[in-house]
C-alpha cells in the first residue's frame, strides 16, 4: 500500500510537469519514464531498451512534422498541420502504456493532463493521432528484437569463470542480451572489451589483491568518502538504474541550455540509444569472457594457479554482487557512453551539475564535467567489491566509442535543400 501511494505521488510530480510548457514536456515524459523503471524494478539493460524506445518515439514524433534531422526509423504520411507537443506527448504515451500495462491509468492522466493546456482542434487531434502512429511503429520495431529469447546458460566450475553468488545465488540476469538487436551499432560485438588479464599474470594478482582491501565489507583501507561513493552510484533493484542516473544529468543539460522540443528530444533519444547500444556491447563482453565475481575469486583464490594471490573463504564485497558475469563493468559502460554523446552535444565536456541518488536519500554530489562523473561511476564498483579495474577500463573505452559511433551515425543534420533557381531564357 505504501509503495502504490508513494508511486502515485512520483508520478503525480512528473504529470503537473507536463502543464509547464513544451520545453519542459519532454523531460516531463522522461521523469514518469523513471518512475515507472523504478517501480517495475527494471534491470539497467532492459531500462535502456524501454528509454531508447520511448524517447526515439517522442523524437520522430516531433521530427517528422518539419523534418530538420534524420529520424531514427522512416516514416509515412506525416501529416502537415499538426501539434508537435501533442505529437510526442501521445507517443510517449502509446509507447509506455505497452511497456508498463500496470501504470496504463498514470500515463493515462499524464496524457490528459497535457493536452488539457493544448487548444482543441484538427492541429491536436492530428498529432495525437500521429503520435500514436509514430509509438506504435517503434514498438513494432522492437517487438521481436531478441530481448525475450531464452538462451540456456549453464556455469561453468572452472576457475576465471562466472558462477552465482552470495548471498542470494541468484540465476545469471539477461543471458540473451548480446543477440539482442542493435538500435544504432551494426552488431552486439562491434567494440567488444579487450580481455580480462591472464589468472596466472602479475596484474591479475595487482587486482584482486586491491578489490580484497579496498572493495571488502569490513574493509579498513577504504575512506569515507569513497564509501559513500560506492552507495551512491549503486543504483540497484528498485531505483532509476545506471541508465536513469544519466537521463537525470541529460535533464539538467536540456533545462540549463533552454533548448527547444526537437531539440530536447533529439537530446534525449541520443543519449538512450547510446545508453541501450552500450548495455548490449556490455552484456556481449560480459557472457562472452563469462569472468568470475571478486567475491568468488577471492574466496577461491587458492584455484587460480597465481602464488601473489590467497583466498579468504569468509570475504564478502561491500555491495551485494549482481547476477552475472564481471568483465565489463555496466556502470563504466552506461557512463562513458552517456557521457560521450553530453560531451559531443555540448561541444565540450565542462558543464556544471548536481546529482542525487536513490541509494542515499538526501545525498547530493557536484561535478564539473560529464567525464568526472562517469569515471567516478566507474571507479565506484571498485570501491563496492564488485568489479575489477579492467573491467571499469575495458567499460570506459566501449562505451565512449559507443557513444561516438551513436552521435555519428542516428539522428543526423540534414542536409538544406537548394533553393530552386528558374533556367535562364534561351
Amino acid at each position: 500500500m505504501m509503495k502504490g501511494g508513494i508511486m502515485a505521488c512520483c508520478f503525480g510530480l512528473a504529470v503537473t510537469c507536463c502543464q509547464a510548457g513544451e520545453a519542459n514536456m519532454v523531460s516531463a515524459w522522461n521523469s514518469l519514464a523513471l518512475d515507472a523503471v523504478r517501480f517495475a524494478n527494471t534491470s539497467p539493460p532492459a531500462a535502456a531498451r524501454h528509454l531508447a524506445i520511448v524517447h526515439a518515439a517522442m523524437f520522430d514524433a516531433v521530427n517528422s512534422l518539419g523534418a530538420k534531422y534524420a529520424n531514427y526509423r522512416p516514416h509515412t504520411n506525416a501529416p502537415t498541420n499538426a501539434s508537435a507537443e501533442a505529437a510526442v506527448a501521445a507517443a510517449a504515451n502509446r509507447v509506455l502504456r505497452y511497456l508498463y500495462p500496470q501504470f496504463t491509468t498514470t500515463m493515462d492522466a499524464a496524457l490528459q493532463s497535457h493536452l488539457a493546456v493544448l487548444p482543441d482542434g484538427p492541429e491536436k487531434a492530428a498529432g495525437v493521432a500521429w503520435g500514436r502512429q509514430v509509438g506504435q511503429e517503434l514498438l513494432l520495431e522492437r517487438d521481436f528484437d531478441g530481448s525475450n529469447y531464452g538462451v540456456d546458460y549453464r556455469a561453468s566450475p572452472q576457475p576465471g569463470h562466472w558462477q552465482p553468488t552470495p548471498i542470494q545465488f541468484a540465476s545469471p540476469l539477461l543471458p540473451q542480451w548480446p543477440r539482442l538487436k542493435p538500435f544504432v551499432l551494426e552488431r552486439a560485438d562491434q567494440f567488444r572489451a579487450q580481455p580480462p588479464p591472464s589468472l596466472k599474470s602479475g596484474k591479475w594478482a595487482e587486482q584482486l589483491n586491491q578489490v580484497k582491501s579496498i572493495g571488502g565489507k569490513k574493509s579498513t583501507t577504504r575512506t569515507p568518502e569513497q564509501t559513500e561513493i560506492a552507495w551512491f552510484w549503486a543504483d540497484g533493484v528498485g531505483t532509476e538504474t545506471p541508465p536513469g542516473h544519466w537521463n537525470g544529468v541529460a535533464q539538467q543539460f536540456a533545462k540549463a541550455k533552454q533548448l527547444s522540443l526537437l531539440e530536447s528530444a533529439r537530446l534525449f533519444a541520443l543519449v538512450n540509444l547510446a545508453l541501450a547500444d552500450a548495455g548490449i556491447a556490455c552484456w556481449d563482453a560480459k557472457y562472452a569472457y563469462d569472468w568470475w565475481r571478486p567475491v568468488t575469486a577471492i574466496r577461491a583464490a587458492d584455484t587460480d594457479g597465481n602464488p601473489a594471490t590467497d583466498p579468504d573463504p569468509q570475504w564478502l564485497p561491500l555491495i551485494l554482487t549482481p547476477p552475472f558475469p564481471e568483465h565489463t563493468s555496466g556502470h563504466s559502460t552506461f557512463s562513458a557512453a552517456a557521457a560521450a554523446v553530453l560531451r559531443a552535444f555540448n561541444g565540450g565536456d565542462e558543464f556544471a551539475f548536481k546529482l542525487y541518488s536513490n541509494g542515499l536519500f538526501g545525498k547530493s554530489r557536484q561535478y564539473q564535467r560529464f567525464s568526472d562523473a562517469a569515471q567516478e561511476a566507474g571507479q565506484s564498483r571498485i570501491y563496492g567489491g564488485i568489479h575489477f579495474p579492467s573491467a571499469n577500463l575495458e567499460g570506459q573505452r566501449t562505451g565512449s566509442v559507443v557513444g561516438e559511433y551513436v552521435m555519428a551515425n542516428a539522428l543526423a543534420p540534414l542536409a538544406p535543400t537548394p533553393a530552386f533557381r528558374q533556367s535562364p531564357d534561351r
